[in-house]
């Protein structure tokens, strides 16, 4: 299955010097210079994203939203045209995970190459700082982080996004579309724009069209079933904490983002446990 090439040209659009929060988030140091993302050679590869950052490195990013056994070769290969490219400069490698896939791999190993990058889940990275960031492409690039608080999170990029002028409005607004797809959540973005005055009229764009036909139905119900897992984690914070106290912001965040299968175990336990470390403890239901 190809990643769709929409979703590809939005996210090398979106990320690089425009994105400062995000490029910060991810390499610990700001973008200073966007740098050519394609290389000369007879396989004609180009990477999705590549800065030169303010403490001199080079940040390579790739945006990965299905599974790809060839990854680590594709990195591999990058590495080779990139440090070719700019020969003694530190090279830092990034593929950011969007969706629920399997984890890729984050290595290439064989009998004499050992060959390592980062993997970043996209719902790992904090929104708050995109959120907050005053580029536009950091606030539409939010709606790929984060594990909760989804409708708060889009409420919020779109209140970023209605006092542009039209042109840019609608420009911002398609690219936020087309990543809401590619996380099955068109449906929730067209329901908030319902309470702002803005307008979306999917119809005029064929790929934004077919997607959120086939997005609808699978997103709603994706939404719902998120929706739930969230809510029922909030319920089994409230409980823990009216028995043990205040939950700490880590062991918070730690059930916020649980898979439900873990809170129902958690929840389970909860009667039985004398202390949070005997309900939180690595074991069964954990």
């Amino acid at each position: 299955m190809l990643r769709p090439m929409k979703l590809d040209i939005t996210l090398r659009s979106l990320a690089g010097t425009g994105s400062p929060a995000l490029i910060r988030q991810i390499a610990g140091a700001g973008a200073v210079a966007d740098l050519p993302t394609e290389f000369p050679n007879v396989r004609d590869r180009r990477v999705d994203t590549l800065v030169r950052l303010e403490d001199g490195r080079i940040l390579h990013l790739e945006w990965q939203s299905v599974p790809d056994a060839a990854m680590p070769r594709r990195m591999l290969w990058y590495w080779l045209l990139i440090t070719e490219a700019h020969p003694g400069v530190p090279l830092e490698q990034v593929v950011v995970q969007i969706g629920n896939a399997p984890r890729l791999a984050d290595r290439l190993d064989t009998d004499r190459l050992s060959f390592r990058y980062r993997v970043i889940d996209s719902r790992d990275l904090d929104p708050a700082p995109l959120l907050d960031s005053p580029a536009v492409e950091d606030n539409i690039l939010a709606i790929l982080s984060g594990r909760d608080h989804l409708t708060v999170r889009i409420a919020a990029i779109l209140a970023r996004i209605a006092p542009l002028e039209e042109h840019a409005r609608r420009d911002a607004l398609t690219r936020l579309m087309v990543l809401a797809g590619s996380r099955g959540f068109i449906h929730l973005v067209l329901e908030e724009v319902k309470d702002m005055p803005i307008h979306i009229d999917v119809s005029q764009d064929p790929y934004l069209s077919d997607l959120a036909r086939r997005n609808w139905v699978q997103g709603k119900a994706e939404g719902k079933a998120e929706g739930k897992a969230e809510g029922e984690a909030l319920i089994l914070i409230r409980l823990v904490e009216r028995r043990f106290g205040p939950l700490v912001p880590e062991l918070r965040e730690r059930v916020l983002s649980a898979e439900p299968a873990v809170v129902e175990g958690w929840a389970d336990r909860l009667l039985d446990a004398d202390s949070l470390d005997a309900l939180f403890a690595t074991g069964p239901g954990n």
